[in-house]
Protein backbone atom coordinates (compact mmCIF):
# COMPACT_ATOMS: atom_id res chain seq x y z
CA UNK A 1 0.00 0.00 0.00
CA UNK A 2 1.10 3.50 -0.89
CA UNK A 3 0.64 5.43 2.02
CA UNK A 4 1.99 9.23 2.36
CA UNK A 5 1.61 11.81 4.60
CA UNK A 6 0.96 15.43 4.45
CA UNK A 7 2.80 17.41 6.85
CA UNK A 8 0.05 20.46 7.62
CA UNK A 9 0.41 23.86 8.06
CA UNK A 10 -1.01 26.41 10.50
CA UNK A 11 -3.18 29.83 9.20
CA UNK A 12 -0.06 31.67 10.61
CA UNK A 13 1.93 29.99 8.33
CA UNK A 14 4.06 28.02 10.78
CA UNK A 15 4.66 24.41 10.62
CA UNK A 16 2.15 22.15 12.09
CA UNK A 17 1.73 18.88 14.24
CA UNK A 18 -0.66 16.75 12.59
CA UNK A 19 -0.16 15.48 9.48
CA UNK A 20 -2.76 13.92 6.48
CA UNK A 21 -2.56 10.21 5.55
CA UNK A 22 -2.85 9.65 1.66
CA UNK A 23 -2.94 5.91 -0.50
CA UNK A 24 -3.57 4.97 -3.25
CA UNK A 25 -7.27 4.33 -3.81
CA UNK A 26 -6.78 1.32 -6.61
CA UNK A 27 -4.85 -0.74 -3.52
CA UNK A 28 -7.07 -3.15 -2.11
CA UNK A 29 -7.58 -4.70 0.97
CA UNK A 30 -9.61 -7.53 2.63
CA UNK A 31 -10.38 -9.24 6.00
CA UNK A 32 -10.57 -13.01 6.78
CA UNK A 33 -14.11 -12.65 6.97
CA UNK A 34 -14.26 -11.49 3.40
CA UNK A 35 -12.02 -14.24 2.08
CA UNK A 36 -13.79 -16.79 4.19
CA UNK A 37 -17.22 -15.48 2.55
CA UNK A 38 -15.51 -15.47 -0.93
CA UNK A 39 -14.03 -18.97 -0.57
CA UNK A 40 -17.94 -20.58 0.51
CA UNK A 41 -18.23 -23.57 1.59
CA UNK A 42 -16.21 -26.51 -0.28
CA UNK A 43 -13.91 -30.00 -0.07
CA UNK A 44 -11.77 -28.03 2.50
CA UNK A 45 -14.37 -27.62 5.03
CA UNK A 46 -15.69 -31.01 4.24
CA UNK A 47 -12.45 -32.78 4.98
CA UNK A 48 -12.28 -30.36 7.98
CA UNK A 49 -16.08 -31.69 8.76
CA UNK A 50 -14.30 -35.26 9.27
CA UNK A 51 -11.70 -34.29 11.47
CA UNK A 52 -13.88 -32.52 14.03
CA UNK A 53 -16.36 -34.95 13.98
CA UNK A 54 -13.65 -37.87 14.61
CA UNK A 55 -12.59 -35.81 17.26
CA UNK A 56 -16.36 -35.03 18.81
CA UNK A 57 -17.09 -38.81 18.05
CA UNK A 58 -14.20 -39.92 20.72
CA UNK A 59 -15.56 -37.34 23.07
CA UNK A 60 -18.51 -39.60 22.85
CA UNK A 61 -17.06 -43.35 22.71
CA UNK A 62 -15.20 -42.03 26.04
CA UNK A 63 -18.49 -40.88 27.45
CA UNK A 64 -20.11 -44.15 26.55
CA UNK A 65 -17.32 -46.19 27.91
CA UNK A 66 -18.67 -45.63 31.21
CA UNK A 67 -21.51 -46.58 31.09
CA UNK A 68 -19.98 -50.11 30.67
CA UNK A 69 -16.56 -49.94 32.42
CA UNK A 70 -18.15 -49.08 35.92
CA UNK A 71 -20.08 -52.13 36.43
CA UNK A 72 -17.95 -54.59 35.01
CA UNK A 73 -15.17 -52.64 37.48
CA UNK A 74 -17.73 -53.47 40.47
CA UNK A 75 -17.64 -57.25 39.87
CA UNK A 76 -13.29 -57.35 39.59
CA UNK A 77 -12.85 -55.18 42.75
CA UNK A 78 -16.11 -55.91 44.21
CA UNK A 79 -16.94 -52.38 44.58
CA UNK A 80 -19.72 -50.31 46.44
CA UNK A 81 -22.51 -48.29 44.86
CA UNK A 82 -20.72 -45.37 45.66
CA UNK A 83 -17.28 -46.46 44.47
CA UNK A 84 -18.62 -47.21 41.41
CA UNK A 85 -20.61 -44.03 41.09
CA UNK A 86 -17.03 -42.22 41.56
CA UNK A 87 -15.66 -44.01 38.18
CA UNK A 88 -17.82 -41.66 36.21
CA UNK A 89 -18.09 -38.52 38.74
CA UNK A 90 -14.08 -38.54 38.58
CA UNK A 91 -14.32 -38.14 34.91
CA UNK A 92 -17.02 -34.93 35.22
CA UNK A 93 -14.42 -33.55 37.77
CA UNK A 94 -11.80 -33.91 35.26
CA UNK A 95 -13.70 -32.37 32.47
CA UNK A 96 -14.65 -29.60 34.52
CA UNK A 97 -11.15 -28.16 35.55
CA UNK A 98 -9.82 -29.02 32.11
CA UNK A 99 -12.25 -27.29 30.19
CA UNK A 100 -11.09 -24.17 30.71
CA UNK A 101 -7.37 -24.42 30.90
CA UNK A 102 -7.66 -25.85 27.39
CA UNK A 103 -9.45 -23.10 25.85
CA UNK A 104 -6.73 -20.32 27.76
CA UNK A 105 -3.90 -22.73 26.23
CA UNK A 106 -5.75 -22.39 22.41
CA UNK A 107 -6.32 -18.87 22.51
CA UNK A 108 -2.72 -18.28 23.47
CA UNK A 109 -0.84 -20.84 21.26
CA UNK A 110 -3.42 -21.57 18.65
CA UNK A 111 -6.13 -23.89 17.72
CA UNK A 112 -4.34 -26.56 15.77
CA UNK A 113 -1.37 -27.36 18.40
CA UNK A 114 -3.90 -27.10 21.40
CA UNK A 115 -5.90 -29.95 19.48
CA UNK A 116 -2.45 -31.78 18.78
CA UNK A 117 -1.39 -31.87 22.14
CA UNK A 118 -5.56 -33.29 23.12
CA UNK A 119 -5.19 -36.15 20.65
CA UNK A 120 -1.70 -37.23 22.10
CA UNK A 121 -3.07 -36.68 25.85
CA UNK A 122 -6.20 -38.32 25.39
CA UNK A 123 -5.22 -41.43 23.84
CA UNK A 124 -2.20 -42.47 25.79
CA UNK A 125 -3.81 -41.68 29.32
CA UNK A 126 -6.63 -43.42 27.31
CA UNK A 127 -4.14 -46.69 27.20
CA UNK A 128 -2.63 -46.24 30.22
CA UNK A 129 -6.05 -46.65 32.07
CA UNK A 130 -6.52 -49.91 30.59
CA UNK A 131 -3.58 -51.40 32.30
CA UNK A 132 -4.68 -50.08 35.52
CA UNK A 133 -3.66 -52.55 37.92
CA UNK A 134 -6.18 -51.41 40.90
CA UNK A 135 -9.36 -49.43 41.53
CA UNK A 136 -7.24 -46.38 42.85
CA UNK A 137 -5.13 -46.24 40.01
CA UNK A 138 -8.43 -46.67 37.61
CA UNK A 139 -9.85 -43.75 39.33
CA UNK A 140 -7.03 -41.51 38.87
CA UNK A 141 -6.19 -42.54 35.29
CA UNK A 142 -9.43 -42.11 34.03
CA UNK A 143 -9.38 -38.49 35.95
CA UNK A 144 -6.89 -37.54 34.24
CA UNK A 145 -8.56 -38.92 30.88
CA UNK A 146 -11.50 -36.99 32.03
CA UNK A 147 -9.08 -33.75 32.21
CA UNK A 148 -8.05 -34.60 28.64
CA UNK A 149 -11.30 -34.92 26.74
CA UNK A 150 -12.47 -31.28 27.88
CA UNK A 151 -10.54 -29.91 25.50
CA UNK A 152 -12.73 -31.97 22.65
CA UNK A 153 -15.03 -29.09 22.58
CA UNK A 154 -12.63 -26.76 21.26
CA UNK A 155 -12.84 -29.01 18.10
CA UNK A 156 -16.04 -26.88 17.32
CA UNK A 157 -14.05 -23.17 17.97
CA UNK A 158 -11.79 -24.96 15.76
CA UNK A 159 -14.29 -25.94 12.68
CA UNK A 160 -16.31 -22.96 13.51
CA UNK A 161 -13.51 -20.32 12.62
CA UNK A 162 -13.34 -21.74 8.79
CA UNK A 163 -16.97 -22.04 7.67
CA UNK A 164 -18.75 -18.66 6.21
CA UNK A 165 -21.96 -17.66 7.60
CA UNK A 166 -24.75 -19.40 5.85
CA UNK A 167 -23.15 -22.31 6.67
CA UNK A 168 -22.09 -22.05 10.26
CA UNK A 169 -25.11 -22.82 12.34
CA UNK A 170 -26.34 -26.23 9.69
CA UNK A 171 -22.44 -27.19 10.38
CA UNK A 172 -22.21 -26.74 13.82
CA UNK A 173 -25.43 -28.75 14.77
CA UNK A 174 -24.89 -31.39 12.26
CA UNK A 175 -21.63 -32.32 13.91
CA UNK A 176 -24.10 -33.97 16.32
CA UNK A 177 -24.18 -36.85 14.58
CA UNK A 178 -20.57 -37.71 15.19
CA UNK A 179 -21.55 -37.80 18.73
CA UNK A 180 -24.53 -39.79 18.16
CA UNK A 181 -22.25 -42.75 15.57
CA UNK A 182 -19.37 -42.50 18.39
CA UNK A 183 -21.85 -43.34 20.98
CA UNK A 184 -22.88 -46.42 18.47
CA UNK A 185 -19.21 -47.23 17.89
CA UNK A 186 -18.54 -47.79 21.31
CA UNK A 187 -21.55 -50.19 21.91
CA UNK A 188 -20.70 -51.97 18.86
CA UNK A 189 -17.07 -52.31 20.36
CA UNK A 190 -18.34 -53.62 23.59
CA UNK A 191 -20.61 -56.25 22.32
CA UNK A 192 -17.88 -57.22 19.83
CA UNK A 193 -14.77 -57.04 22.90
CA UNK A 194 -16.82 -57.64 26.10
CA UNK A 195 -20.06 -60.06 24.83
CA UNK A 196 -18.82 -62.18 21.26
CA UNK A 197 -14.81 -62.35 22.39
CA UNK A 198 -15.67 -62.34 26.62
CA UNK A 199 -12.21 -60.26 27.11
CA UNK A 200 -12.16 -58.05 30.04
CA UNK A 201 -13.08 -54.21 29.93
CA UNK A 202 -8.89 -53.59 29.85
CA UNK A 203 -9.25 -54.23 26.56
CA UNK A 204 -12.28 -52.39 25.49
CA UNK A 205 -10.28 -49.35 27.41
CA UNK A 206 -7.02 -50.04 24.90
CA UNK A 207 -9.97 -50.05 21.57
CA UNK A 208 -11.28 -46.85 22.70
CA UNK A 209 -8.11 -44.96 21.95
CA UNK A 210 -8.00 -46.24 18.47
CA UNK A 211 -9.60 -43.49 16.83
CA UNK A 212 -7.56 -40.19 18.33
CA UNK A 213 -3.94 -42.01 16.69
CA UNK A 214 -6.15 -42.04 13.86
CA UNK A 215 -6.91 -38.27 14.12
CA UNK A 216 -3.24 -37.87 14.56
CA UNK A 217 -2.43 -38.53 10.87
CA UNK A 218 -4.91 -36.01 9.46
CA UNK A 219 -3.05 -33.29 11.06
CA UNK A 220 -0.71 -33.35 7.94
CA UNK A 221 -3.51 -31.82 6.07
CA UNK A 222 -4.87 -29.64 9.07
CA UNK A 223 -3.53 -25.89 8.97
CA UNK A 224 -3.67 -23.42 12.23
CA UNK A 225 -7.29 -21.51 12.24
CA UNK A 226 -6.97 -18.50 10.23
CA UNK A 227 -8.63 -16.26 12.88
CA UNK A 228 -6.20 -17.15 15.33
CA UNK A 229 -2.98 -16.35 12.73
CA UNK A 230 -4.95 -12.91 12.17
CA UNK A 231 -5.00 -12.50 16.06
CA UNK A 232 -1.75 -13.00 16.77
CA UNK A 233 -0.46 -10.77 13.74
CA UNK A 234 0.85 -13.74 11.76
CA UNK A 235 -0.66 -12.37 8.11
CA UNK A 236 1.72 -14.45 5.78
CA UNK A 237 0.86 -17.47 7.16
CA UNK A 238 -2.92 -16.62 7.55
CA UNK A 239 -2.46 -15.50 3.67
CA UNK A 240 -0.97 -19.20 3.36
CA UNK A 241 -3.63 -21.17 4.61
CA UNK A 242 -6.70 -18.63 2.87
CA UNK A 243 -4.89 -19.49 -0.54
CA UNK A 244 -4.41 -23.09 0.04
CA UNK A 245 -8.42 -22.87 1.23
CA UNK A 246 -9.16 -21.32 -2.18
CA UNK A 247 -7.08 -23.65 -4.13
CA UNK A 248 -9.10 -27.00 -2.36
CA UNK A 249 -12.70 -25.02 -3.37
CA UNK A 250 -11.75 -23.59 -6.34
CA UNK A 251 -12.59 -20.36 -5.59
CA UNK A 252 -10.34 -17.18 -5.95
CA UNK A 253 -9.86 -14.77 -3.00
CA UNK A 254 -10.35 -11.11 -3.14
CA UNK A 255 -8.33 -8.59 -4.50
CA UNK A 256 -5.48 -6.83 -2.55
CA UNK A 257 -3.64 -7.82 0.45
CA UNK A 258 -5.42 -9.54 3.99
CA UNK A 259 -5.56 -6.98 6.85
CA UNK A 260 -7.28 -7.31 10.19
CA UNK A 261 -10.51 -6.16 10.57
CA UNK A 262 -9.67 -3.05 12.75
CA UNK A 263 -7.00 -2.14 10.44
CA UNK A 264 -9.35 -2.44 7.79
CA UNK A 265 -11.87 0.18 9.45
CA UNK A 266 -8.67 2.42 9.99
CA UNK A 267 -8.13 2.87 6.56
CA UNK A 268 -12.07 3.31 5.68
CA UNK A 269 -11.79 5.95 8.31
CA UNK A 270 -9.00 7.48 6.60
CA UNK A 271 -10.34 7.55 3.21
CA UNK A 272 -13.29 9.50 4.05
CA UNK A 273 -10.67 12.00 5.75
CA UNK A 274 -8.64 12.05 2.96
CA UNK A 275 -9.45 15.83 2.50
CA UNK A 276 -6.87 17.32 4.36
CA UNK A 277 -8.03 19.13 7.73
CA UNK A 278 -5.37 21.88 7.62
CA UNK A 279 -6.46 24.00 4.76
CA UNK A 280 -9.54 26.21 4.83
CA UNK A 281 -9.61 25.83 1.52
CA UNK A 282 -10.14 21.88 1.84
CA UNK A 283 -6.63 21.10 -0.63
CA UNK A 284 -3.72 20.54 0.36
CA UNK A 285 -0.92 21.52 -2.22
CA UNK A 286 1.40 18.96 -3.95
CA UNK A 287 4.30 20.92 -2.20
CA UNK A 288 3.26 21.30 1.06
CA UNK A 289 3.26 17.00 0.56
CA UNK A 290 5.78 14.94 2.22
CA UNK A 291 7.05 11.26 1.92
CA UNK A 292 6.54 9.16 4.94
CA UNK A 293 10.08 8.03 7.18
CA UNK A 294 9.31 4.38 8.28
CA UNK A 295 9.05 5.60 11.55
CA UNK A 296 5.60 7.30 10.38
CA UNK A 297 4.47 4.37 8.27
CA UNK A 298 5.05 2.11 11.14
CA UNK A 299 3.46 4.80 13.59
CA UNK A 300 0.43 4.54 11.18
CA UNK A 301 0.08 0.61 11.12
CA UNK A 302 0.42 0.49 15.07
CA UNK A 303 -2.49 3.53 15.25
CA UNK A 304 -4.47 1.28 12.59
CA UNK A 305 -3.82 -2.14 14.41
CA UNK A 306 -4.90 -0.78 18.16
CA UNK A 307 -8.42 -2.00 17.87
CA UNK A 308 -7.57 -5.37 17.34
CA UNK A 309 -4.70 -5.44 20.18
CA UNK A 310 -7.64 -4.08 23.07
CA UNK A 311 -8.02 -7.67 23.99
CA UNK A 312 -5.76 -9.96 25.37
CA UNK A 313 -5.46 -13.41 23.87
CA UNK A 314 -6.73 -15.80 26.71
CA UNK A 315 -7.22 -13.72 29.53
CA UNK A 316 -9.80 -14.89 32.12
CA UNK A 317 -10.63 -11.53 32.81
CA UNK A 318 -11.62 -10.65 29.61
CA UNK A 319 -14.96 -12.58 29.75
CA UNK A 320 -15.67 -9.64 31.96
CA UNK A 321 -14.30 -6.83 30.79
CA UNK A 322 -17.53 -5.09 29.81
CA UNK A 323 -20.68 -5.11 31.73
CA UNK A 324 -22.12 -6.45 27.90
CA UNK A 325 -19.78 -9.34 27.71
CA UNK A 326 -20.05 -10.16 31.48
CA UNK A 327 -23.49 -10.65 31.07
CA UNK A 328 -23.29 -12.72 28.23
CA UNK A 329 -20.31 -14.96 30.05
CA UNK A 330 -22.69 -15.40 33.37
CA UNK A 331 -26.07 -15.72 31.14
CA UNK A 332 -23.96 -18.52 29.01
CA UNK A 333 -23.01 -20.25 32.34
CA UNK A 334 -26.25 -20.66 33.41
CA UNK A 335 -28.15 -22.18 29.87
CA UNK A 336 -24.60 -24.22 29.44
CA UNK A 337 -25.39 -25.92 33.00
CA UNK A 338 -29.01 -26.24 32.70
CA UNK A 339 -28.80 -27.76 29.78
CA UNK A 340 -26.10 -30.33 31.10
CA UNK A 341 -28.34 -31.22 34.28
CA UNK A 342 -31.51 -31.64 32.40
CA UNK A 343 -29.80 -33.91 29.06
CA UNK A 344 -28.15 -36.24 31.58
CA UNK A 345 -31.10 -35.80 33.90
CA UNK A 346 -33.36 -37.10 31.71
CA UNK A 347 -30.95 -40.30 30.61
CA UNK A 348 -30.37 -40.96 34.28
CA UNK A 349 -34.35 -40.60 34.79
CA UNK A 350 -35.66 -42.81 32.14
CA UNK A 351 -33.83 -46.05 33.52
CA UNK A 352 -34.70 -44.70 37.28
CA UNK A 353 -38.63 -43.98 36.04
CA UNK A 354 -38.53 -48.02 34.38
CA UNK A 355 -36.78 -49.08 38.20
CA UNK A 356 -39.84 -47.95 39.78
CA UNK A 357 -42.50 -49.19 37.64
CA UNK A 358 -40.97 -52.53 38.03
CA UNK A 359 -40.70 -51.98 41.74
CA UNK A 360 -44.36 -51.79 42.06
CA UNK A 361 -45.47 -54.85 41.71
CA UNK A 362 -49.04 -53.74 39.86
CA UNK A 363 -51.91 -56.40 40.61
CA UNK A 364 -53.75 -56.59 37.19
CA UNK A 365 -52.95 -55.72 33.79
CA UNK A 366 -54.94 -52.51 32.63
CA UNK A 367 -54.62 -51.71 28.83
CA UNK A 368 -56.07 -48.26 29.05
CA UNK A 369 -54.04 -45.12 28.90
CA UNK A 370 -54.19 -44.45 32.45
CA UNK A 371 -54.87 -46.74 35.51
CA UNK A 372 -58.46 -47.45 36.75
CA UNK A 373 -59.78 -46.07 40.42
CA UNK A 374 -60.23 -49.45 41.75
CA UNK A 375 -56.94 -50.41 43.50
CA UNK A 376 -55.71 -52.39 40.39
CA UNK A 377 -52.88 -50.95 38.47
CA UNK A 378 -51.14 -52.47 35.31
CA UNK A 379 -46.92 -53.06 35.36
CA UNK A 380 -47.20 -50.50 33.04
CA UNK A 381 -48.63 -47.85 34.83
CA UNK A 382 -46.43 -45.45 36.95
CA UNK A 383 -48.12 -44.48 40.39
CA UNK A 384 -46.82 -41.35 42.35
CA UNK A 385 -47.19 -43.16 45.73
CA UNK A 386 -43.95 -44.70 47.93
CA UNK A 387 -41.05 -44.80 45.03
CA UNK A 388 -37.93 -45.10 47.78
CA UNK A 389 -36.63 -48.64 48.46
CA UNK A 390 -32.95 -49.60 49.63
CA UNK A 391 -30.07 -51.02 47.26
CA UNK A 392 -28.13 -53.36 47.89
CA UNK A 393 -24.30 -52.24 47.50
CA UNK A 394 -21.69 -54.95 46.25
CA UNK A 395 -24.03 -56.73 44.27
CA UNK A 396 -22.33 -57.31 40.59
CA UNK A 397 -24.06 -58.78 37.14
CA UNK A 398 -22.37 -58.44 34.21
CA UNK A 399 -23.94 -57.95 30.98
CA UNK A 400 -24.21 -61.19 28.54
CA UNK A 401 -24.22 -60.96 24.94
CA UNK A 402 -28.25 -60.58 24.40
CA UNK A 403 -27.45 -57.43 27.08
CA UNK A 404 -25.40 -55.93 24.80
CA UNK A 405 -27.66 -56.80 21.45
CA UNK A 406 -30.41 -54.98 23.61
CA UNK A 407 -27.94 -51.93 24.14
CA UNK A 408 -27.21 -51.62 20.52
CA UNK A 409 -30.83 -51.57 19.75
CA UNK A 410 -31.94 -48.76 22.50
CA UNK A 411 -28.81 -46.91 21.33
CA UNK A 412 -30.01 -47.28 17.55
CA UNK A 413 -33.59 -46.26 18.37
CA UNK A 414 -32.71 -42.90 19.85
CA UNK A 415 -31.30 -41.88 16.70
CA UNK A 416 -34.57 -40.88 14.82
CA UNK A 417 -36.37 -39.89 17.79
CA UNK A 418 -33.22 -37.51 19.23
CA UNK A 419 -31.23 -36.59 17.00
CA UNK A 420 -33.03 -36.23 13.12
CA UNK A 421 -36.04 -34.40 15.91
CA UNK A 422 -34.38 -32.48 17.82
CA UNK A 423 -31.27 -31.51 15.89
CA UNK A 424 -33.70 -31.26 12.75
CA UNK A 425 -36.32 -29.31 14.87
CA UNK A 426 -33.13 -26.71 15.54
CA UNK A 427 -32.15 -26.77 11.80
CA UNK A 428 -35.36 -25.46 11.05
CA UNK A 429 -35.61 -22.29 13.28
CA UNK A 430 -32.18 -21.31 14.34
CA UNK A 431 -31.75 -19.44 10.97
CA UNK A 432 -35.59 -18.46 11.34
CA UNK A 433 -35.41 -16.48 14.69
CA UNK A 434 -32.36 -16.71 15.99
CA UNK A 435 -30.13 -18.59 18.40
CA UNK A 436 -31.59 -16.57 21.56
CA UNK A 437 -34.90 -17.87 20.69
CA UNK A 438 -34.25 -20.97 19.41
CA UNK A 439 -32.91 -21.58 22.98
CA UNK A 440 -36.01 -20.19 24.77
CA UNK A 441 -38.04 -22.19 22.69
CA UNK A 442 -36.13 -25.52 23.08
CA UNK A 443 -36.15 -25.07 26.66
CA UNK A 444 -39.67 -23.88 27.21
CA UNK A 445 -40.25 -26.91 25.19
CA UNK A 446 -38.07 -28.92 27.96
CA UNK A 447 -40.57 -27.73 30.75
CA UNK A 448 -43.81 -28.09 28.79
CA UNK A 449 -42.42 -32.58 28.68
CA UNK A 450 -41.57 -32.37 32.26
CA UNK A 451 -44.83 -30.99 33.30
CA UNK A 452 -46.57 -33.04 31.49
CA UNK A 453 -44.90 -35.95 33.38
CA UNK A 454 -46.79 -34.39 36.34
CA UNK A 455 -49.56 -36.26 35.44
CA UNK A 456 -50.00 -39.73 37.67
CA UNK A 457 -50.90 -42.49 36.90
CA UNK A 458 -49.65 -42.69 33.45
CA UNK A 459 -49.12 -45.49 31.27
CA UNK A 460 -45.29 -46.04 30.55
CA UNK A 461 -45.73 -45.30 26.42
CA UNK A 462 -46.91 -41.93 27.13
CA UNK A 463 -44.32 -41.63 29.81
CA UNK A 464 -41.47 -42.66 27.11
CA UNK A 465 -42.73 -40.40 24.64
CA UNK A 466 -42.73 -37.58 27.18
CA UNK A 467 -38.96 -38.47 28.28
CA UNK A 468 -38.04 -38.25 24.17
CA UNK A 469 -39.58 -35.03 23.89
CA UNK A 470 -38.02 -33.75 26.62
CA UNK A 471 -34.32 -35.19 25.73
CA UNK A 472 -35.15 -34.40 22.34
CA UNK A 473 -35.59 -30.78 23.32
CA UNK A 474 -32.61 -30.64 25.48
CA UNK A 475 -30.29 -32.22 22.74
CA UNK A 476 -31.53 -29.26 20.09
CA UNK A 477 -31.12 -26.70 23.10
CA UNK A 478 -27.57 -27.99 23.77
CA UNK A 479 -26.65 -27.53 19.60
CA UNK A 480 -27.60 -24.05 19.90
CA UNK A 481 -25.55 -23.11 22.73
CA UNK A 482 -22.88 -24.77 20.76
CA UNK A 483 -23.45 -22.51 17.98
CA UNK A 484 -23.83 -19.48 19.85
CA UNK A 485 -21.29 -19.22 21.88
CA UNK A 486 -18.46 -19.19 19.16
CA UNK A 487 -20.29 -16.69 17.57
CA UNK A 488 -20.64 -14.17 20.64
CA UNK A 489 -16.80 -14.53 21.91
CA UNK A 490 -14.11 -12.63 19.74
CA UNK A 491 -11.31 -15.08 18.67
CA UNK A 492 -8.70 -13.51 21.40
CA UNK A 493 -11.15 -15.41 23.73
CA UNK A 494 -13.50 -17.78 21.75
CA UNK A 495 -11.68 -20.64 22.75
CA UNK A 496 -11.40 -19.38 26.27
CA UNK A 497 -15.07 -18.26 26.34
CA UNK A 498 -16.59 -21.92 25.03
CA UNK A 499 -14.51 -23.84 27.59
CA UNK A 500 -15.93 -21.89 30.70
CA UNK A 501 -18.76 -23.05 29.27
CA UNK A 502 -18.30 -26.50 28.87
CA UNK A 503 -16.69 -26.52 32.61
CA UNK A 504 -20.05 -24.82 33.34
CA UNK A 505 -21.96 -27.76 32.00
CA UNK A 506 -20.11 -30.12 33.54
CA UNK A 507 -20.99 -29.09 37.03
CA UNK A 508 -24.59 -29.66 35.83
CA UNK A 509 -23.35 -33.06 34.62
CA UNK A 510 -22.06 -33.48 38.47
CA UNK A 511 -25.24 -32.36 40.53
CA UNK A 512 -28.03 -34.37 38.60
CA UNK A 513 -27.26 -37.63 39.83
CA UNK A 514 -28.65 -36.80 42.91
CA UNK A 515 -31.49 -35.31 41.18
CA UNK A 516 -32.36 -37.99 39.28
CA UNK A 517 -31.12 -40.95 41.55
CA UNK A 518 -31.63 -39.80 44.68
CA UNK A 519 -34.18 -36.92 45.09
CA UNK A 520 -36.61 -38.95 42.65
CA UNK A 521 -36.41 -41.47 45.06
CA UNK A 522 -37.77 -38.99 47.46
CA UNK A 523 -40.23 -37.39 45.56
CA UNK A 524 -41.23 -37.83 41.87
CA UNK A 525 -42.73 -34.52 40.97
CA UNK A 526 -40.06 -33.07 42.98
CA UNK A 527 -37.53 -34.00 40.78
CA UNK A 528 -39.49 -33.46 37.75
CA UNK A 529 -40.42 -30.30 38.98
CA UNK A 530 -36.68 -29.09 39.70
CA UNK A 531 -35.52 -30.38 36.55
CA UNK A 532 -38.48 -28.20 34.98
CA UNK A 533 -37.82 -24.88 37.20
CA UNK A 534 -34.05 -25.12 35.92
CA UNK A 535 -35.03 -25.00 32.37
CA UNK A 536 -37.58 -21.98 33.12
CA UNK A 537 -34.73 -20.21 34.20
CA UNK A 538 -32.57 -21.12 31.19
CA UNK A 539 -35.34 -19.59 28.58
CA UNK A 540 -35.48 -16.68 30.51
CA UNK A 541 -31.61 -16.42 30.33
CA UNK A 542 -31.36 -17.09 26.32
CA UNK A 543 -33.71 -14.45 25.92
CA UNK A 544 -31.79 -12.07 28.05
CA UNK A 545 -28.36 -12.27 26.30
CA UNK A 546 -27.16 -8.97 25.21
CA UNK A 547 -26.45 -9.83 21.37
CA UNK A 548 -28.14 -12.10 18.54
CA UNK A 549 -25.19 -13.75 16.91
CA UNK A 550 -27.48 -14.88 13.47
CA UNK A 551 -25.95 -13.35 10.21
CA UNK A 552 -23.40 -11.46 12.39
CA UNK A 553 -19.75 -12.05 11.58
CA UNK A 554 -17.43 -13.95 13.79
Amino acid sequence: MDVRLTKCESNDGEEGDEFQVEFNPSDKVYTVEDAVEACGFGWFQIRLSVFAGLIWMVDAMEIMVLAILAPEARCDYNLETWQEGLITTIVFAGMLLGAGLWGMFMDKFGRRKGLFIFCVFVSVMSLVSAFAPNYPLLVIFRGIVGFGIAGGAQAVTFYAEFLPVKSRAYCLIFIEVFFALGTFVEVLLALVVLGHFKLDWHWLLGFTAVPLFIDLLAFIFVPESIRYLVASNKMENATQVLEQIARINGKKLPEGRLVSKGEKEMIEMLALEQQSPCDDDGETDEDDRKSPTNDDTERLMNRASEKDEEVRQGNFLELFSSQERATTTVLLWIVWLTAAFGYYGVVLLTTEILDIIKEQNADSVNSTLFANTSGSYSSDVLQCTRVEHNRTDGQCKRLEFDDYIQVLWTTLAEFPELYFLGLLFTVLIIERIGRKKTLAVQFSLAVVFFFLMFICPIHKIVLMTLIFGARSALTGAFQAAYVYTPEVYPTSIRALGLGFCSSSARIGAMATPFVAEVLLRKTLRGGEGLYAAFCIVAAICSLLLPIETKGREL
